[in-house]
């Protein structure tokens, strides 16, 4: 026979028993405060707090007057309060029955109260409902804990502290705060600017939202649940950097490519550097912003060098936006080309730029530093009627066979204010749209048509330009002052250098990868992060299909 008692569910008091639970007395409100409010078949509490009676027995904040057990405590003493309510409030039987099955999950032994604090807060969080799903209804909230969407960037931080970095910028600031004072130091802020840059986060503005990313907390070498700077704090860290403070950190760009990247340099007996510049739309009262007739805006100029092999950023310029395209570069050669011969005796150096780099005095500085170059050259009524008679063949030739005609040819040249005849490589075409011609100046071997083909490889610089620009964003210099302007496009071009020194070490297939690839598919992967005594863990997605490229890429970063 079976006992009608026996076979009865068990209330939710006697559940309470069973996990050896006794609930306080439902805590006085205070002042004019409800602690429940029944509305139909829902109850609302609010003021659940860890009391007994009317006396707070825990007062303070995690990490500062409480420990993280003394935390856990608190808020389990909340819960039970809130249990004592609602018990207290429901007053028939048949909603105390109801109460059963929220007793299972909620209540737990006192031995691990997060499990009952984390349906609680499942349960009066506001949620989103979904309804397409056949099999359940969907609900959503935002109450799954210490959860980021960038843990792949460990890999790029392990590569970072392996070679000193960013740790290497920061040294090249001064910080005139008053030391006490200081929550925030300079190679924090550096970190978390860089590197929200290299996860898409371009803007300061996005430092207010993302200052409590636990990832970017540990990328930034900041304690783990202390918040990161703000985007005051970033903005005024931003306009600190003194001229001088910027042209060492352009000057580190070069230093950090010479020790990186020595090994593979000296391999290959070629530096190769790609000038350019590029615009830079502004919009507001940017300091120095001016109207640029050939780009048909208001902007900044920067100038760039690249070195093709590697990809490295070895210099950037932030110039005014009426500074014409070669303004500058004959400097910034000259606090470059020196070192790299310094350190790499022997390499040859070639360089190549476009039309806008035409300037007699770059010629004779190639020279005189034995450079070897191809630059583009405008065309001028001399140099179209050493090319006629070939281009005059080529027009006979199109209209007997109507193909399109090439033809690469050479001669030598004496401006008016050259001490000597340098040699003008031409390329002719002609086809159905008319005739073509180009020319570049150069003082490089080999036939016309090889140096035509070394200085159309230029277009990887471009490649370059497009991904410094719209891949890290290099183009959002919105500050007011234009040498916080220009510290920002150094930073954008420690973010590139950084990723691009990191991309360097991976698997072959993965070395031309942008920056946009990149992040699909390394930085960006989801992963919840458990602080414990011993360490702490991040449990990445399961379901993610670019792990064994994780792991590639973190055995990568060790063996190098």
């Amino acid at each position: 026979m079976v006992n009608r008692e026996s076979s009865r569910p068990a209330s939710a008091e006697q559940r309470l028993k069973e996990f050896g639970i006794e609930l306080p007395t439902p805590p006085e409100p205070f002042g004019i405060y409800a602690e429940a409010v029944q509305t139909g078949n829902l109850l609302f509490l609010t003021g659940m707090l860890p009391t007994v009676g009317r006396e707070a027995k825990f007062i303070g904040r995690i990490g500062a007057e409480l420990d993280v057990q003394t935390g856990r405590n608190a808020a389990y003493l909340a819960a039970l309060n809130a249990l004592a309510w609602i018990i207290h409030e429901v007053s028939s039987q048949k909603r105390k029955d109801a109460l059963k099955g929220m007793m299972n999950t909620w209540v737990s032994a006192p031995g691990i109260p997060f499990r009952s604090i984390h349906r609680l807060i499942q349960s009066v969080l506001p949620q989103l409902t979904f309804s397409f799903y056949r099999h359940q209804p969907i609900c959503a909230d935002f109450s799954g804990g210490q959860i980021t969407s960038d843990a792949g960037l460990l890999p790029l931080r392990a590569f970072d502290q392996r070679h000193h970095l960013t740790c290497e910028l920061a040294a090249q600031l001064n910080d005139p705060r008053q030391e006490d004072r200081v929550q925030h130091d300079a190679p924090t802020l550096l970190r978390q600017r860089i590197y929200q840059i290299v996860a898409g986060y371009e803007d300061a503005n996005d430092a207010d939202r993302l200052r409590h990313d636990p990832l970017l907390q540990i990328v930034a070498d900041q304690k783990l649940g202390d918040a990161l700077g703000s985007q005051p704090t970033l903005s005024r860290w931003e306009n600190a950097p003194s001229a001088r403070e910027l042209v060492l950190l352009n000057d580190l760009l070069c230093s950090q490519f010479i020790r990186i990247c020595s090994d593979q340099v000296r391999r290959r007996g070629e530096i190769l550097l790609d000038l350019d510049s590029t615009d830079d739309p502004t919009h507001g009262q940017q300091q120095l912003s001016f109207f640029n007739g050939a780009y048909g805006q208001h902007m900044y100029h920067p100038m760039l060098i690249f070195e093709r092999h590697s990809g490295c950023l070895l210099a950037a310029r932030l110039r005014p936006g009426n500074a014409s395209s070669h303004a500058r570069i004959v400097p910034m050669l000259l606090r470059l080309v020196p070192r790299l011969q310094a350190a790499f005796p022997g390499v040859k150096i070639k360089l190549r730029g476009d039309a806008g780099f035409a300037l007699p005095l770059l010629y004779q500085f190639c020279e005189f530093f034995q450079i070897e170059y191809a630059l583009g050259i405008p065309a001028n009524c001399v140099f179209r009627r050493r090319a006629e008679p070939r281009q005059k063949r080529l027009k006979r030739r199109y209209r007997r066979t109507q193909l399109p005609q090439r033809s690469f040819s050479s001669f030598r040249h004496r401006a008016r204010s050259w001490p000597r005849q340098r040699r003008i490589c031409y390329k002719a075409e002609h086809s159905a749209a008319g005739t073509n011609l180009r020319f570049v100046i150069t003082n490089c071997p080999g036939r016309a048509s090889q140096v035509f083909a070394f200085y159309n490889d230029r277009g990887e610089c471009e490649n370059r330009i497009e991904e410094f620009k719209n891949g890290f964003r290099a183009d959002r210099l919105s500050c007011h002052r234009f040498l916080a302007n220009a510290f920002r496009l150094l930073l954008h071009a420690a973010a590139y250098n950084l990723v691009n020194f990191f991309r360097l070490q991976l698997p072959l297939p993965w070395r031309s990868a942008q920056i946009e690839t990149l992040r699909a598919q390394l930085f960006k992967i989801g992963a919840r992060v458990r602080q414990t005594a011993r360490c702490i863990r991040f449990h990445l997605a399961s379901g993610w299909p670019f792990q064994s490229l994780f792991r590639s890429a973190t055995l990568a970063v060790n063996s190098s």
